[in-house]
């Protein structure tokens, strides 16, 4: 019972560092989008969703080399590489939310 409470917890602790992180790379991506985008919302959502998206696929390559070394355990039950799976799909939910609002539109 005590290794499930700690895999929610481990769970919970990434996938809100991810949702933070993720928010903040949104942020900057949708500030960029505006600013270079010619002022438009359409064009900062575009820049959001495309970034987060390269930014998540470009994590997961390094998972697949992270599979192949060893190293430290920052979580009580989860290994960092599955931690970093989850702030993968968490800034992968960032873009798919900014790809519903462009469809909204």
């Amino acid at each position: 019972m005590e290794k499930i409470k700690n895999i929610c917890r481990d769970l919970g602790k990434a996938f809100t560092i991810g949702l933070l992180s993720g928010g903040a790379a949104a942020a900057v991506l949708l500030l960029g989008g505006f600013l270079f985008g010619g002022f438009t919302f359409r064009a900062a959502l575009e820049a959001a969703k495309d970034g987060l998206l390269l930014i998540a696929a470009l994590g997961m390559f390094v998972i697949a080399g992270m599979l192949m070394v060893k190293g430290r355990v920052h979580f009580a039950v989860l290994g960092y590489k599955s931690v970093f799976a989850v702030l993968c799909v968490s800034w992968v939910l960032w873009a798919a939310a900014a790809d519903y609002l462009l469809y909204r539109m």
